[in-house]
Parts: C-alpha cells; structure tokens; sequence
C-alpha cells in the first residue's frame, strides 16, 4: 500500500486507486516507528521498508518527529529494536550519497547531523566498548557487530559529501574505534566450514575500511595524523584474508584503500622504500592477481560475464581488478622501482611456465602484472587511453 499509494505516479491510473488518504497519513507516520519496535523480526523488515519509502517523499519536512522516534530507541535493551531503527536509519540516510550537492540537500544533512551526530558516536563508542565483555557470548556478540556495521554505514552516509565539524572535533574516538575493529579477533565467530558469506566480524571492517577510504580520498587534514596507523592496520588485514568468497569485500576494498593512498605524492614517505614495493608485490599484488578455483569455476559457466567483470570496465569489483588499479597507483609514484619488480617476477613466471606448461596459472598472473604497469588509464567508453 505504502510503495504504491504514498507518492503515486499521476500518468498511473491504476496506482491512483491505492493512494494512501492524508487523513491517515499522520497517523501511520506517527506509530510506524513504534509498531516496527513491537513485531516480529519478518513483519519489522517490511515496516521498516515502509518507514524508507515514506520517508524518501517526506523526511524532514512532513516527517519532523520520525529522527527522534528512532534515536529514542537506541537505548532499547532489545537488540532486535535497535539493529531494526539503525538499519532504518540507514536505509534512510543513503540518499546523501552520490548526488549532486545543493543547499536543500546540505539543510537536510544539517538537519540530520544537529539531531543524531552525538547520540550516534556514543552509541559507537559503547558498543566498541562492550565487546570485551561479550567475547564468550556468540548471540551478544553478533548483535553488537550488526549494530555497529550500520553504524559504520551511517557514519559513511552522514560524510560522504563532507566532513561535518562534529567528527572533526570528536575524531579520536572514531579513529580509536576504528582501529579497536580492525584489529578484533574472535574465533566463536569464525566458521572455519563457511567459504562465501562473510562472517560478522568480516562485515564490520569492510564497513570500517568504507569510511578510512571515504577520509583518505577527501584528504582531510584532520585525519592524516591518524593514516600511519590505519595503513598498518589495513596491511596487517589484508595479509589475513584468505582466497575464499567470503573475503572479496574486504581484499578489494583494503586494496583500494592501499591504491588511494600510494598513488599520491602526499602519502609517498608511507611506501618509500624497494622493501616495501616487494613486500607489497610478494604478498599482495601476487596472491591477489592469481586465479582461484572459485574464479575457474565462473569461468566455466559464465565466460562472458567472467571477462566483463575481471577485465573489461564494469561496475563489479574483483580482486584481480583492484589489484591492477594498485600497480598503476604504484606506477605513478615509483615508476622506475615498480617496474624492475615487475619484470623480475614476470620473467620468474614465464620461465615457470616454459618448464612445466600445467602450471598456466603462473603465464595468467604475468599477462595481468604486464597489464597492470602497461595501462596508466583506460575508460568503459574509449578503451585504453595511456
């Protein structure tokens, strides 16, 4: 009812029979919040929806009490009751992204952040805190890690267009929280038997790496004393993730964050050094541009979409993508030093490969290493343009 009568199109006759009356519009806006809170887990998904889609046609201006229905929530001892609001939240506040900025939409963001920025950080504060005492409680556990990827989702959303003064001021505990994510550990929540949906703490640092991606792009001067640390912690990472599926989010985005970095004159003292640079080939660029069994299989079924998603321009992300895009970040600044370390090991390979021809995998990752230091810029559009 709410998807098809809340905002209509007028060209839909058929819609217009399910238009929502305004002298009930209040009342559904005025007990939604609560009524998702009392249901079930199922029921509370698509209430949730509801709130979403209402929202997108009236929040803030014919909604003003729906931010702090949901606020009111986070105290909520249920942690059902306070993942539902947060996911809301989210769902929500996912319009600030990618659009162009305008002074309506910087008044809606203003809006939001006078309202939910300081009970958001302590809610994040807290729950990073709790996890210590929960490490034994598999239930408590994962609930809080839920919790705090939305979090994390909301915190992207309420900065991608800027950096708001509230988190400039309260950076610390942030970063703090962070960094305490990034390095968590928990072997209860490790299905050693799971190789492709990722774990919950696997969700929360990819969520985590989101946001110093986010700060790393901006530049933001407010966050560079902190990035040393971040890029240790997000190398530290990326040599514990394994082949399997359920860790492509976190390899790629881990990676990208590593190439946003690298690939800027600011940021090159943090890589200085041939060490670094093979260090990075050996454990990094070479593991990760190899080709796995998972991706034989895709190849196998799908060929053409195996091609468009590892080697052609497309809105898929793949290790091996990544991976690329990380050597020339790496091209830019170490031209010389990255590509005598490419060609060792691509010379390593072919003669690998010239030995013993079953080992093809070896002649895959030196075509690509090829294509990494080869290409400086291509586009969907025009193909390879550097």
């Amino acid at each position: 009812m709410v998807k098809k009568g809340w905002s209509p199109d007028p060209d839909d006759e058929d819609a217009k029979k399910f238009l929502v009356p305004t002298s009930d519009r209040d009342m559904i806006k005025n007990n939604l919040v609560e009524l998702m809170c009392t249901v079930p887990p199922q029921i509370q998904a698509q209430c949730s929806e509801s709130i979403s889609l209402i929202a997108a046609h009236d929040f803030p201006q014919k909604w003003d009490n729906l931010l702090p229905d949901l606020i009111s929530r986070f105290g909520n001892p249920n942690w059902a009751v306070v993942n539902g609001v947060l996911l809301t939240a989210n769902s929500i506040f996912k319009r600030f992204r990618y659009v162009q900025r305008s002074d309506a939409l910087y008044a809606d963001i203003l809006y939001v952040l006078q309202r939910i920025q300081e009970p958001l950080t302590q809610l994040f504060t807290t729950i990073t805190q709790q996890l210590d005492a929960y490490a034994n409680n598999i239930q408590e556990l994962t609930a809080r890690l839920e919790a705090l990827r939305s979090i994390n989702r909301i915190f992207y959303s309420l900065n991608y267009q800027d950096l708001p003064e509230y988190f400039e001021d309260h950076m610390k505990e942030w970063m703090t929280g962070f960094a305490k994510l990034l390095e968590y550990k928990n072997q209860i929540l490790v299905d050693e038997d799971e190789d492709v949906t990722p774990g919950p703490i696997d969700n929360v640092q990819v969520s985590v790496v989101q946001n110093l991606n986010l700060y790393g792009n901006k530049d933001e001067e407010p966050f560079l004393p902190y990035l040393p640390q971040f890029t240790t912690l997000v190398w530290n990472l990326l040599m514990t993730v394994t082949p399997h599926t359920k860790h492509d989010a976190l390899a790629t985005i881990s990676i990208r964050f590593l190439s946003s970095l690298i690939g800027k004159l600011m940021h090159r003292k943090l890589f200085e050094g041939e060490g670094t640079l093979r260090e990075i080939f050996g454990r990094i660029v070479i593991p990760n541009l190899t080709i796995r069994e998972i991706d034989q299989e895709r190849f196998e079924d799908d060929p053409a979409e195996f091609i468009l998603s590892d080697m052609e321009s497309s809105d898929t992300e793949s290790r091996r993508k990544c991976t690329q895009e990380l050597l020339r970040a790496m091209c830019r600044q170490f031209e010389q030093e990255t590509t005598a370390i490419c060609s060792e090991h691509v010379n390593q390979m072919l003669s690998q490969f010239a030995s013993d021809k079953s080992k093809w995998e070896m002649k895959d990752v030196a075509i690509h290493l090829i294509l990494g230091v080869a290409i400086r810029a291509e586009s969907a559009q025009f193909g390879v343009s550097q």
